[in-house]
């Protein structure tokens, strides 16, 4: 090969990467790929015969009519390695090979049997040893994706990142095309299934309960004050365990009532609440937890900071939640908020270690998860108490 040959086929290879950066680089099947043109909208096929040893072919001038290996197919080879290099060096085989599931039969004896290809992404396929039943393994959430996807869409939208950001995020490093939409609806299904799991466990609280509300904005919902509704929290003091989530459009005694009588059932009973200086609270206590006989349970009317009874970490864990909000813009109606708010504070229980306690608030109130992969462990634990609940 001549020096010139050789610049030629260096400048082609950086022209590759540079569309391959760009993300124009489409793969339909191990052996069909659609590369953009560099100079008009339109996009080249590039091919490869099937169970043959010839060579890849595309469709643009360049390799119609000189017969070399053009960009496009450069921009194949160098997709073709990205995508072994992140299947080689990720866990994703580990961490469906560790699942605990079965077959519908009860048998766990299995084995693999190949892939189904799917639009998104291939998904490991499994047989049965005892009946022959061919299946794939939905950790629960019924998707045609991976484990590993899911979880880390999951991740990745609770730490701030935008729906359509964590879409272009799969695309780029895990070849896993989905739309924004089909993120929103695994993060709903996770709260489906994984919220009444979370909420029969009975935390070890330390007894000091903060309560607080705030506005959010949820934009189909209207009344007085806008498209805006009040969001109640509680958390235990010593364990910063968020045990309540309540979205309201009114902050009356009712209301207030409804959240306390809610952390009763989540909760152990208090040594004392703790809240500002909104009436609700004075009155929805002495409905819920005054007691006539000891051990009575205090009431901490909190109103500065020159007062007793400080309410500020309640009021860190509103400014945690504003955060997530923000990028957000609000939320769509106040059932979707309800539901959204329960996966995020199953992730703030679970999933985000404190940085005051050092550890996740359910480690420190004797509900750690264990395995490395949090969000999947949940998702298991769901399952099994599904199947252990009485019908």
């Amino acid at each position: 090969m001549t020096i010139t040959e050789r610049t030629i086929m260096t400048a082609r290879e950086l022209k590759a990467l540079s569309i391959v950066g760009l993300n124009q680089v489409r793969r339909v099947t191990s052996v069909h790929y659609k590369v953009k043109s560099q100079s008009s909208d339109s996009w080249y096929d590039v091919t490869h015969p099937y169970k043959s040893d010839g060579n890849w072919v595309c469709t643009c001038p360049d390799h119609v009519y000189r017969k070399v290996d053009c960009k496009h197919i450069e921009s194949v080879y160098v997709s073709k390695e990205l995508r072994h290099k992140i299947i080689v060096n990720s866990d994703s085989d580990e961490i469906d090979t560790n699942l605990e599931f079965s077959c519908k039969c009860g048998s766990t004896n299995f084995k693999k049997d190949g892939v189904r290809n799917n639009k998104a992404c291939q998904i490991q396929r499994y047989k049965c040893v005892e009946c022959g039943k061919r299946f794939c393994n939905n950790i629960g959430l019924r998707s045609k994706v991976s484990a590993k996807v899911i979880t880390a869409s999951l991740d990745l939208y609770f730490k701030g990142v935008s729906l359509r950001q964590i879409r272009q995020h799969l695309l780029q490093f895990y070849g896993v095309n989905v739309t924004h939409v089909a993120i929103y609806k695994w993060i709903r299904k996770f709260g489906e299934v994984v919220t009444p799991y979370v909420d029969q466990l009975v935390p070890n609280t330390g007894g000091v309960y903060h309560v607080d509300e705030m506005m959010v904005h949820v934009r189909k919902e209207q009344h007085r004050d806008g498209h805006y509704q009040w969001l109640w929290n509680l958390m235990d003091s010593a364990t910063r365990y968020w045990i309540t989530s309540k979205i309201t459009q009114q902050k009356t005694v009712e209301e207030a009532r409804a959240v306390f009588q809610d952390a009763k059932r989540k909760a152990p009973m208090p040594s004392a609440i703790v809240h500002d200086g909104l009436h609700s609270y004075t009155k929805a206590y002495k409905k819920e937890f005054r007691k006539l006989k000891p051990p009575y349970i205090q009431d901490i009317r909190s109103i500065s900071v020159r007062k007793k009874g400080l309410n500020q970490k309640i009021e860190r864990l509103n400014g945690i939640f504003r955060d997530r909000e923000i990028p957000m813009r609000g939320m769509d109606s106040k059932e979707s908020a309800q539901k959204l708010i329960d996966v995020y504070r199953i992730y703030y229980n679970h999933i985000r270690v404190h940085g005051t306690i050092g550890t996740t608030p359910a480690a420190k109130a004797g509900l750690a998860v264990q395995g490395e992969n949090k969000w999947l462990t949940l998702i298991q634990n769901a399952g099994k108490n599904m199947v252990q609940r009485p019908t």
